[in-house]
């Protein structure tokens, strides 16, 4: 096995930087992000033309423009096993022994074993990172922007019939032996219980590893996506009625590569993985607001709904589903907005054990608006699928600045821990960092 043995978050965010993607229903938007992920009811202005074009028809600005980037990363399992990998010195144990059979000691021996548990263990985990970034424009009631997302998921394939602490040697004169590890005794020259190179290939944790028979699996499919948007309101009697649209071009990098699970080094030339197709996007949404008060508004988005389709360097395609959300929203005073959305569609995710199914919600406090701005948010998410990981997701944010030029942070970070390189972190974290302008 090689030396190099710990998957940093920085490798994915490689791999994720080729290309760009929004597989689930992704939190877009310096209010979204920060409350809860609710978009669908509250999300007008420039962010509208993303999360519900619907919201377009009753802009409370004739002009708005934001530009923002952020990143998410979600550890479900791989970055918590590396570094108990790292902490038992199963590696260092394997490369002390691979230069001398003879100092194995039985503290090695206890060594080997917990760190082939946490291989055994690793097969099914992941670890995602997902940049994105948007610039977007709202012009009275029309829509426009470049909005992009990438998702980029390592998960772990453990070949569990590989089970055994089978190690190759060469010794000085080039002479190739398999030792089990665990049954030799360097205190007792008569015992050095070796294995065939068949069995050693049928069964060792090295040559698994070394072979990618136990590997990351990495996958990322990126999408950046140019849409032109129009809301329109009908009054009626019973209330307002809007209904907005988007048509978007679509543009696509997918990626797939093979990663050894003890190295950040590409197993093949990447370079080859690579597929970049095209494809166009339709998006619906609709919001109602009652005649009893118009202060609260319902709202419905269905995105994606043609399916589109794009392809990966082996041939397999790759549809983005359709994705409906719900939400509400009521301003309870000018100064307070509360909000809260759900997916009513369970939305697939390159972790194979994961889907995203979101609920949460959260509020928006303004008590400036005419002259100094100052935006404070915060809430609650959470995925209803129990296989996540993350736990409950708190959501904070903070605007400020003047009425046509606003600085914008906003951050999201899961109750649940891992550790990561020797350090505690959110199990899913994610921030961003708008600028805003409106008048």
């Amino acid at each position: 096995m090689k030396r190099n043995y710990y998957l940093p978050l920085t490798a994915l965010m490689l791999v994720s930087a080729s290309s760009l993607h929004a597989m689930k229903f992704e939190t877009l938007g310096y209010k979204s992000i920060s409350m809860g992920g609710a978009s669908v009811a509250s999300s007008t202005g420039s962010l509208a033309t993303y999360n519900n074009p619907a919201l377009l028809s009753k802009p409370p600005y004739k002009v708005e423009v934001s530009i923002a980037g952020g990143v998410s990363a979600y550890d479900h399992g791989v970055g918590a096993s590396a570094k108990e990998l790292e902490d038992t010195g199963f590696l260092d144990t394997v490369d002390k022994l691979s230069n001398d059979i003879n100092t194995i000691t039985d503290a090695d021996k206890n060594v080997l074993v917990k760190g082939k548990n946490v291989i055994l263990d690793m097969n099914g985990e992941s670890v995602t990172v997902a940049p994105q970034g948007y610039l977007g424009a709202q012009v009275k009631s029309f829509g426009f922007g470049v909005f992009t997302g990438s998702d980029a998921t390592a998960t772990a394939i453990v070949d569990e019939a590989h089970d055994q602490l089978y190690f190759e040697s060469t010794d000085a004169n080039g002479s190739t032996a398999y030792y089990d590890a665990l049954a030799y005794d360097p205190n007792d020259p008569s015992n050095r219980p070796t294995v065939d190179q068949a069995t050693y290939e049928a069964r060792s944790i090295e040559y698994a590893v070394n072979n990618n028979l136990t590997y990351l699996h990495v996958k990322g499919v990126a999408l950046a996506e140019v849409p032109i948007a129009y809301g329109h309101n009908f009054r009626t009697n019973l209330g307002n009625i809007m209904v907005g649209g988007a048509l978007k071009y679509m543009q696509a990098i997918t990626y797939t590569d093979v990663l050894n699970i003890d190295d950040t080094e590409d197993s093949g030339e990447s370079a080859k993985k690579d597929k970049r197709s095209s494809n166009f996007g339709i998006d619906l949404g609709f919001a109602y607001q009652p005649s009893f008060s118009y202060d609260l508004t319902f709202g419905l988005v269905a995105k994606n709904l043609n399916a589109p389709k794009f392809d990966f360097f082996d041939g397999t395609e790759y549809s983005v589903d359709p994705l409906v959300r719900a939400g509400v929203a009521y301003d309870i005073f000018d100064s307070l907005e509360v909000a809260a959305d759900l997916d009513l569609t369970r939305n697939k995710t390159f972790n194979n054990e994961v889907d995203s199914q979101m609920v949460g919600g959260g509020f928006n406090y303004e008590p400036f608006k005419s002259l100094f701005a100052l935006s404070l948010r915060g809430g609650l998410m959470y995925n209803l699928d129990t296989d996540d990981k993350s736990g409950l997701i708190y959501t904070a944010g903070l605007g400020i600045g003047v009425k046509w030029i606003q600085l914008d942070l906003s951050a999201q970070s899961s109750g649940r821990t891992s550790t990561v390189q020797g350090y505690t972190v959110p199990q899913y974290s994610k921030v961003n960092l708008a600028l805003v302008s409106r008048w």
